[in-house]
């Protein structure tokens, strides 16, 4: 893995949270039991905390992503494979569980997708990309659940569209410490830049 010190201007550079609800990071969320690394879980959550505050104190724009459903789960459709029949079989992105986990909620100004409907990616049927655009960042700093489904999902996506990503990739958790493993050797090299929460805390932006 080959990190790169990324310094750019903080009004062209964004962060994205995804998904940081109940569902993921509450002890009672329907889909946290299934990290089997609770340590890197617990690390990324701690991680985190102080990228969001440090992203705060620099100005930098924050976007939080998050997946709001309605109990048919009628926007997903009848899908045969997937999250499109996994999201349904957990009971996922209802209600409570769809709430912000504390100390992740969006403050006054900060941009929040909601209209997600079962793409893994952060720019799959939302306005992600324009809201970008329109704003002239190229440069973001991604992080958050899962590593190797809807981050990965974003970085690649981010990487076709034209944007300069870096995974926070301790700030982010895989379900096992093989996941993340492979995400840093066998993917990020082809889509993003990995950094750690501390190299963002001790960047010059």
């Amino acid at each position: 893995m080959t990190t790169q010190n990324t310094t750019e201007n903080n009004a062209q550079s964004a962060l994205i949270l995804i998904e940081y609800q109940n569902d993921w990071l509450s002890p009672q969320g329907g889909i946290n039991p299934t990290f089997q690394d609770r340590e890197q879980l617990e690390t990324a959550i701690t991680n985190s905390r102080k990228v969001l505050t440090e992203a705060r104190r620099r100005n930098i724009e924050v976007v939080h992503v998050t997946m709001v459903l309605e109990p048919a789960y009628r926007a997903l459709g009848k899908g045969k494979y997937g999250l499109r029949t996994m999201i349904p079989q957990y009971g996922s992105f209802l209600g409570d569980q769809a709430e912000f986990f504390s100390g992740f909620e969006p403050v006054d100004g900060e941009y929040v997708i909601s209209e997600r409907t079962g793409g893994s990616s952060a720019f799959a049927s939302t306005t992600l990309d324009s809201y970008l655009r329109n704003n002239r960042i190229y440069d973001i700093y991604v992080m958050g659940f899962a590593l190797r489904q809807c981050v990965e999902s974003t970085v690649r996506n981010a990487h076709d569209l034209g944007y300069n990503a870096n995974v926070i990739y301790d700030a982010s958790a895989a379900f096992t410490k093989e996941q993340q493993t492979s995400f840093l050797s066998d993917i990020i090299p082809f889509y993003g830049n990995a950094i750690t929460a501390q190299e963002f805390l001790q960047s010059q932006e």
